[in-house]
């Protein structure tokens, strides 16, 4: 999912400079009102078209599919599906549903209710950005492309009211860790035309199929209340969440020393934070990367890309950054090690503009640098400008709106962008799935045959470190190909005090349902007895 907007004054001076609070009142307790800010702004309501990691957090509540998160290691925990099966050659899934499972409207969700959400999300006129997750489904990306428009072709069928069976092209072992995204989940019949709209009212609320429903939602906050017709209704602990709409770090770091807000994921002051226990830095599933926009002009040439990636100052390039990249899957446990792009030269770069006809450069067009309204991205852009400038290249800027950036992202106007990434599960085909050539995510546009063919080989090795290897050798030709600018594997960012809450914990996707939070006592200081009344 792309990523978060966050908004920090970070700094490792500041970092040093954090003292710790006084000792608070005791939290009142059972529950309460959560309140949380990440984000600035609503989300798209609509789960087939929303896109961000913010949205994300949001959706997770008020929808649900067959699966839902673990809130401490992200693996898939049963939702809708209360129970499944998977034949011996892993080509059929077989969900059963739960039963009395409803919609906050009460309208029984049923196999053909999340049959229907998946045929809506593979309509190639809602053009859902995650809808290439499900190309593994047999028929799938005819339907999603239009190929064919056949729903029955789609190897999703309702059996049953309570039995959905899946028939898959190739195994996906990792597909309960798909469906646990919110593009995924079930969406009420009435509310299925909303994906098709270019934008729907601000004060739509959508029918809930998660643990709560949206009560209110203006441009300071939204609220969302327990949804009682919710299948696990009993163990869901808060009785409403609040998020601040706001972007003002000081604010909103104030409001939080003061105990007003519980939860920072936005903007934050971290320097200002009197708790340094409430901060929360660790690694996430991640890569923050420029691409090449390769469908068009020099830049569907691998030698201009690779050109013009020798030509980086790499160091000053990736100056600014704590986990800096050089490959773009995030280096999870087992998977190999592979060369990076880290290296500077600009006499090789000089003579792959040679061999690709451009010794002269008076033909070249110019390289736009498209990037959204943000001080870092122009510095980036601006080290990219003066390297590139070096060796003949003519080099535009173009800064867009964040509202409208990753929705020009497939135009053919610009040369090359820049997005941040983090993975929808916890494996490295999240991160490959995006430069395959059907893929709904592909930016880039990038196509190469042999990446595809060992993406497709891959799908049917059961061993992990044996599937690793070959998921591997996928990304070297991607790297090789000179598609991809890696920056950093940022970090997950959070401020809470979870010392009188329970369910939050940092994770690699930086997701956390709200479903698993709830109050609880605080925990007594060493030496120190809390009374209960």
């Amino acid at each position: 999912m792309s990523k978060r907007a966050i908004h920090t004054l970070l700094a490792s001076a500041a970092l040093a400079a954090v003292f710790a609070a006084p000792l608070a009142a005791v939290s009142p307790y059972p529950q309460r009102e959560f309140v949380a800010n990440i984000s600035g702004s609503l989300p798209d309501w609509r789960p087939h078209r929303a896109y961000n990691a913010d949205e994300a957090e949001i959706l997770t509540a008020v929808y649900e599919g067959l699966f839902t998160y673990d809130p401490y290691n992200l693996d898939p925990l049963p939702a809708l599906a209360e129970s499944w099966t998977v034949s011996k050659d892993g080509l059929l899934w077989s969900f059963r549903i739960r039963e009395g499972a409803k919609f906050s409207d009460g309208t029984p969700i049923t196999a053909g209710a999340i049959r229907l959400s998946w045929l809506n999300l593979l309509d190639p006129a809602v053009n859902a950005p995650y809808a290439s997750l499900l190309d593994c489904v047999t028929g799938a990306t005819a339907y999603r492309t239009g190929e064919n428009r056949d729903p029955a072709s789609v190897g999703i069928k309702a059996e049953t009211d309570r039995m959905l069976t899946v028939s898959l092209s190739v195994p996906a072992p990792h597909l309960p860790k798909i469906l646990c995204h919110h593009a995924f989940s079930a969406v009420a019949a009435k509310d299925l035309p909303k994906a098709r709209e270019a934008r729907v009212s601000p004060d739509w609320k959508p029918v809930s199929s998660g643990p709560f429903t949206v009560d209110s939602a203006d441009s300071k906050a939204i609220v969302l209340v327990r949804n009682p017709a919710y299948w696990d209704a009993a163990n869901v602990a808060l009785p409403s969440v609040r998020f601040v709409l706001d972007t003002d770090a000081a604010s909103l770091t104030d409001r939080f020393n003061r105990g007003e807000i519980h939860w920072l994921a936005g903007a934050m002051a971290v320097d200002k934070v009197t708790d340094p226990v409430a901060i929360h830095i660790t690694p996430m599933f991640s890569t923050e990367y420029f691409f090449f926009r390769s469908t068009w002009g020099p830049w569907n040439d691998a030698r201009i890309r690779n050109a013009l990636l020798d030509a980086v100052p790499w160091d000053e390039f990736r100056a600014d950054y704590i986990i800096k990249a050089t490959t773009l899957v995030f280096p999870i446990a087992g998977y190999p090690s592979i060369p990076g792009i880290d290296q500077e030269d600009t006499e090789k770069s000089k003579k792959l503009l040679a061999d690709a006809g451009y010794a002269d450069m008076s033909s070249m067009p110019p390289l736009v640098i498209r990037i959204p309204e943000s001080a870092s991205y122009k510095k980036l852009a601006g080290i990219l400008k003066t390297a590139w400038e070096k060796i003949g290249f003519t080099v535009e800027i173009s800064v867009e709106d964040y509202g409208k950036y990753y929705g020009s992202l497939r135009s053919d106007d610009y040369s090359l962008g820049v997005t941040s990434w983090i993975g929808d599960f916890a494996d490295p085909l999240t991160f490959l799935e995006m430069f395959r050539p059907q893929s709904s995510l592909n930016d880039s546009g990038w196509n190469n045959p042999a990446y595809e063919k060992i993406i497709e080989d891959a799908a049917s090795i059961k061993a992990v470190k044996d599937r690793y290897q070959k998921l591997a050798e996928a990304e070297k030709i991607l790297l090789g190909d000179g598609v991809i600018l890696p920056l950093s594997h940022n970090p997950a960012l959070n401020v809470i005090d979870t010392d009188g809450l329970s369910g939050w914990y940092p994770n690699a996707l930086d997701i956390h349902p709200l479903k698993f939070i709830k109050f609880a006592p605080k925990k007594a200081l060493p030496g120190v007895a809390l009374l209960s009344r």
